[in-house]
């Protein structure tokens, strides 16, 4: 018969082995046990019975061991080069790490992190302050979690990012989804896909309010009757400059609250184009959110359209061309102008993670604009990129392939 090589175990398992087949203990084993029995039924136990009894405590300690060395990154987290986890602050220059299940953190200069719990089933860490990009290896058998301070963020196999300052968080999906839990998030859980942001201030979010009363507190109440009240209230453009200001400062706190109604109605259309004219790259995409989630998708393609125009450097600039083309796709039926937001967002170098979705859109759009060929070229780009995608069977449906 053939004999199995003995496995190589560590030391403590080892002794562990040891102790199971002592001579002495399992003696002892079947001391007590005989003492239990009738005495008309008990018996020592010979060499010949311990032996099994041996053979078999260790192969089933063996079994154990084998089965959790198997197991594909069974133990808790720790970096690719198999030093463990600890709190770091990043240099000015930034860093990354790379985990050892394949995920990957790119904390931007003077961020800082702390990995809180690691387990075969879960990491749970802190973003204490800056900035960091979470690249989630999909499929991976950990759920993570990351508190931000404002918010927590869950999430199992996806590329994101959050931006902590002092008293506010931004969180953006490139990849994937997420869960945002929070009391400052609206309703206290947001669910974000690839294209969406959310970004949550310190302040308790402000209760529901009728923007015509914060219009009438900054410049008196109107006359009753008075003509075209209405429309007075939706062309901000219209009223005084205190009024303007107020409304301005309404807006901004009914969005962060995720109050995208009454935040639209602070605004109106002419508002969105106002602020966007002068709006940094976090107001533009807070303006798109605004008008988007309060049932106004044709005035989120402005401040979508300047981030991708007027600040093409920005690291942010590739999800706003995406979420543009997802926007002309989904909502506004202009396939069309979704190849050219979608083509945009490839030539701004969308990062690997936003990529296929990217391109697989891109066949989609030009699908619906009626441009066989183009959705053709556009499957193959998809296939040589990423040959055996997750979209691959979806496009060669929509191609009758």
């Amino acid at each position: 018969m053939t004999r199995l090589p003995t496995p190589i175990l560590p030391t403590p398992i080892k002794d562990a082995l040891r102790d199971v087949s002592d001579e002495v203990a399992l003696q002892r084993i079947w001391r007590k046990i005989d003492a239990s029995l009738p005495r008309a039924h008990r018996r020592r136990p010979s060499g010949l019975m311990l032996l099994p009894v041996a053979a078999l405590a260790g192969a089933a300690v063996v079994a154990l061991v084998t089965t959790g060395a198997l197991r594909k990154d069974a133990g808790p987290l720790h970096l690719a080069d198999g030093r463990p986890l600890s709190a770091v602050d990043a240099p000015a220059e930034g860093m990354s790490l790379s985990m050892s299940d394949g995920s990957n953190i790119r904390l931007e200069g003077g961020a800082r992190f702390e990995p809180l719990e690691s387990s075969p089933t879960s990491f749970v860490a802190i973003l204490q302050r800056g900035s960091a990009a979470f690249d989630v290896r999909p499929g991976g058998p950990r759920r993570w979690q990351i508190e931000c301070g404002l918010a927590t963020v869950e999430v199992v196999g996806t590329r994101f990012a959050c931006v902590r300052g002092s008293e506010r968080l931004r969180v953006s999906v490139e990849h994937g989804v997420v869960l945002v839990r929070g009391e400052r998030v609206p309703d206290r859980a947001r669910r974000l896909i690839a294209g969406e942001s959310l970004e949550m201030v310190e302040a308790a979010p402000p209760s529901p309010v009728r923007i015509d009363s914060v219009i009438d507190s900054a410049a008196g109440a109107p006359t009753a009757g008075a003509p075209n009240e209405g429309a007075q209230v939706a062309e901000t453009a219209l009223i005084s400059p205190p009024a303007a200001r107020a409304a301005k400062t309404a807006w901004r706190e009914l969005a962060r609250g995720g109050h995208h109604t009454e935040a639209f109605a602070a605004l109106g259309s002419p508002g969105i184009r106002r602020e966007a004219r002068r709006a940094g790259v976090t107001d533009l995409f807070a303006l798109a959110d605004v008008a988007r989630l309060s049932g106004h998708p044709g005035d989120a393609v402005g401040p979508l359209t300047r981030i991708i125009s007027e600040h093409t450097e920005d690291p942010q600039a590739p999800l706003a061309a995406f979420a543009l083309g997802r926007l002309e796709l989904d909502d506004l039926g202009q396939p069309a102008r979704a190849v050219s937001a979608l083509e945009r967002a490839l030539s701004l170098g969308a990062p690997q993670s936003l990529r296929e979705d990217v391109r697989a859109r891109l066949v989609e759009a030009y699908v619906k604009a009626g441009d066989r060929v183009a959705a053709q070229s556009a499957a193959d780009a998809y296939a040589r990129e990423f040959p055996g995608g997750r979209h691959l069977r979806g496009i060669n449906t929509q191609l009758g392939r």
